[in-house]
């Protein structure tokens, strides 16, 4: 019987040995890096230098007023987009349908704006909501004398 069993665990032996080799061989082959001269080489992009996604900033007007009592409102504008700055509070308003002048409102408050005048008003239904804000003008710039 002792023949028997010698090849049988001599062929065990040798695929143990075989497959231990090979792990090796191939733990070997995974820990290698490519050198910089062996990388392949970096596609070429069609636009040059770095690109990403980020838009760019919207660019608003800004127009100050004073108002009854010494307040002060700072009016961004953007296309139909209004952001309204008192000194507590920032409004971010759509403009709305009015008969005359800018109107826009967040559905709470609203900015009615008519030529260099203007008011922050509660926005309701009918119209008559608290006034929050009045007697509204442009500031000037100081140099606005033409040549």
């Amino acid at each position: 019987m002792r023949t028997a069993t010698a090849p049988r665990e001599r062929i065990i032996l040798v695929l143990l040995a075989s497959a231990g080799s090979g792990l090796f061989a191939g733990g070997i082959a995974c820990g290698q890096q490519a050198t910089p001269a062996q990388a392949a080489p970096e596609k070429q992009s069609a636009a040059p230098g770095p690109t990403n996604n980020v838009r760019p900033a919207m660019k608003w007007k800004r127009f100050d007023y004073t108002c009854e009592g010494g307040a002060r409102i700072v009016v961004y504008l953007h296309n139909t987009t209004a952001k309204v700055r008192t000194r507590d509070q920032m409004y971010l308003m759509r403009q709305t349908p009015a008969a005359d002048g800018n109107r826009y409102s967040d559905g709470k408050v609203l900015w009615w704006g008519r030529g260099d005048t203007g008011f922050l008003q509660e926005d309701t239904p009918n119209g008559d909501g608290k006034m929050i804000v009045k007697g509204c003008t442009l500031d000037k710039p100081a140099n606005t004398a033409k040549p």
